[in-house]
């Protein structure tokens, strides 16, 4: 953790700051290279607020962090999402990203 977010804040290479539009923030991206290989890019962290749903500017906060990543050397770009999360993966999927691993869990009793 300390490695990734020294003291709490992002670690060198890592770009993280508000999303505007039309000069109103509408929220957040924080993006960087992950583990050893410069290449291989991580999105931290993604929002978009609630009131700004539904007019593809999450879609446009992606193509953001791709061109990004792209622009400080990225071959890639991953991310984590919550099964339950069907509107940000079924826009992740039209981006063309891929599941490349899936966890599971039970509630014991």
């Amino acid at each position: 953790m300390e490695r990734t977010f020294p003291g709490g804040w992002p670690a060198l290479g890592q770009l993280a700051g508000r999303v505007l539009c039309n000069g109103q923030r509408i929220g957040e991206l924080w993006i960087g290279p992950s583990g050893t290989d410069p290449t291989r890019w991580w999105v931290w962290n993604v929002e978009v607020g609630q009131e700004f749903l539904g007019r593809g500017l999450g879609r446009k906060t992606m193509l953001l962090a791709e061109n990004l990543a792209r622009a400080n050397g990225a071959t890639s770009i991953g991310l984590n999402v919550f099964a339950h999360n069907r509107v940000a993966r079924d826009l992740y999927s039209s981006l063309g990203y891929r599941e490349t691993s899936v966890q599971m869990r039970k509630e014991l009793d």
